[in-house]
């Protein structure tokens, strides 16, 4: 009977890699014949069915093993976090995520069911990195796969806790090379051609942590009437950090009590992130790679210097231009800042706010909230080439623990569960909740499609952090201070000599 169970699962996985459904979560069917002569030409989507698919080997693994039932899967509950626990694994888990959402959780998860038997299965964890950790000591077995925060993966891949995903052994199976895992990730994420944690279209979270900037279109209109749009100067490729600058010194101004706090009208409503944001932003990186895919630092260039300077600098100006969410506490008493820091901006009494896009979601709960638009990031400079988008790859990633009962099964089971996720996860996610839900314009869908989402940038010193190097801007924005070279030269030999442990640590 169950050799029979084998050949039938067999069979309905050659089957259905040669004769798959067309995709039921909503891709867009009305792309022009370009596009589509474009999309047909990406290797692992099928033009005839409109679907991605994985062109894997027959599924052969025995489902009524238990080992091979479910496939268990690591992920963030809400325990301690309250914006990125994990909404793309399982379903119905939680009131806040969106329908569209659950629903395309669902019918990604019952697909890979129906191609292989094995129930998909969340488990959620307050500590994806201590889980994976605990269950490597108990020798327990307990995760096929697991999504842990990005610098928990970098920890764990330096102790040799996890598989790296392009090995020879898993080839057959797991190809990082197709088109839904990001390739601009795996190229910042690998050390020596050795890549223990990836992302992609499995996951929302990168797209969720990814920056851009809100705007108050009405503010905009009163302070700047006859101005073109904000969306024709971003286009014309005129939007630079000078430009930010000048409408939120305009937009700033003090409610007449005499105090600053944040029931006055700001420029821009920050965070102490922003500097290294705008600085990746400008298309700058605390590090690189070399022809030998090995690390080295890049901050010690004369235009890294100069732009990390001038934006610290101008950050330290207080109750000029933008008022900043981490102070609104030790300042002002506030409780729950980040709340604060989006009431300012949804109540409509600051003109920018620098936000990932799990706090542009968060808009919908302003009822009489203000009109806002969605643009980049802006340049540095007008010689700037591209607008860049800092990336959300730090939000959590995909790991195969060294702990999991069998690897080929894991990593046979991530590349089909990334595979479906992006037939159903990133149509729900991209197309209906973030492009038709949460912007509010035709102009900002076309800059999340052709400047936030079209670049962005991935930059290895920030989630390495070498000797610091990462939290470096951060930590001077904090303090108020802006003598970057100094701050530079005092981690720099740490930051090399971490480069160094780093290198060894994947070579061995």
């Amino acid at each position: 009977m169950k050799k029979l169970l084998v050949i039938l699962l067999c069979l309905l996985m050659v089957s259905s890699c040669l004769l798959v459904s067309c995709n039921d979560a909503g891709n867009d069917t009305s792309k022009d014949d370009e596009n589509e002569t474009s999309k047909s030409t990406v290797e692992g989507y099928d033009p005839e069915s409109d679907r991605y698919v994985a062109n894997l080997p027959a599924f052969e693994w025995n489902v009524d093993e238990e080992t091979y039932a479910t496939f268990e899967v690591a992920v963030t509950s809400d325990e301690i976090q309250n914006t990125y626990y994990s909404e793309d694994i399982g379903y119905d888990k939680y009131t806040t995520t969106d329908a569209v959402i659950n629903d395309a959780v669902r019918e990604r998860n019952n697909k890979v069911e129906e191609l292989t038997g094995v129930v998909v299965t969340p488990v959620y964890v307050k500590d994806v990195t201590g889980a994976i950790e605990d269950d490597i000591t108990s020798g327990a077995g307990a995760y096929d796969m697991a999504m842990p925060f990005l610098s928990g993966a970098v920890k764990l891949a330096q102790e040799g806790r996890l598989h790296s995903l392009n090995s020879e052994d898993l080839a057959p199976y797991l190809d990082l090379t197709m088109p839904w895992w990001d390739q601009g990730a795996n190229e910042a994420f690998s050390v020596s051609d050795q890549i223990y944690f990836s992302t992609g279209d499995i996951t929302i979270m990168a797209k969720i942590s990814t920056r851009a900037l809100v705007f108050n279109k009405e503010m905009y209109a009163t302070l700047f009437p006859g101005e073109k749009s904000l969306y024709e100067i971003v286009e014309e490729g005129t939007w630079t950090y000078d430009k930010l600058l000048e409408m939120c010194k305009k937009a700033t101004v003090e409610n007449g009590d005499g105090k600053w706090d944040y029931n006055d009208k700001w420029g821009l409503v920050s965070e102490t992130s922003d500097p290294y944001n705008y600085y990746s932003a400008a298309g700058e990186s605390l590090a690189a790679k070399d022809a030998d895919d090995l690390p080295y630092l890049t901050f010690d260039t004369t235009r890294s210097v100069t732009v990390a300077q001038r934006l610290l600098e101008e950050y330290s100006k207080k109750n000029t231009w933008h008022i900043c969410s981490n102070s609104l506490g030790t300042e002002f008493g506030v409780s729950d800042v980040w709340k604060t820091s989006l009431d300012i901006f949804g109540e409509g009494r600051a003109l920018f706010r620098t936000s990932v896009f799990s706090a542009i979601k968060k808009l919908r709960n302003y009822e009489d909230g203000i009109e806002f638009g969605i643009i980049p990031l802006p340049k540095f400079d007008e010689e700037q080439e591209n607008y860049y988008s800092p990336s959300g790859a730090g939000a959590y990633v995909v790991v195969i623990p060294i702990s999991a009962p069998d690897k080929e099964f894991s990593a046979y089971m991530t590349q089909l569960v990334a595979c479906e996720a992006k037939n159903y996860l990133t149509p729900a996610y991209y197309e209906t909740t973030l492009k038709s839900r949460d912007a509010r314009d035709d102009e900002s869908e076309k800059m999340l499609d052709e400047y936030i989402f079209a670049n962005l940038k991935f930059d290895v010193g920030s989630f390495y952090d070498f000797g610091g190097i990462g939290s470096m801007m951060q930590k001077l924005a904090g303090e108020g201070k802006f003598d970057v070279t100094s701050s530079f030269e005092s981690i720099k030999d740490a930051a090399n000599e971490a480069i160094e442990e780093t290198i060894e640590n994947y070579r061995s």
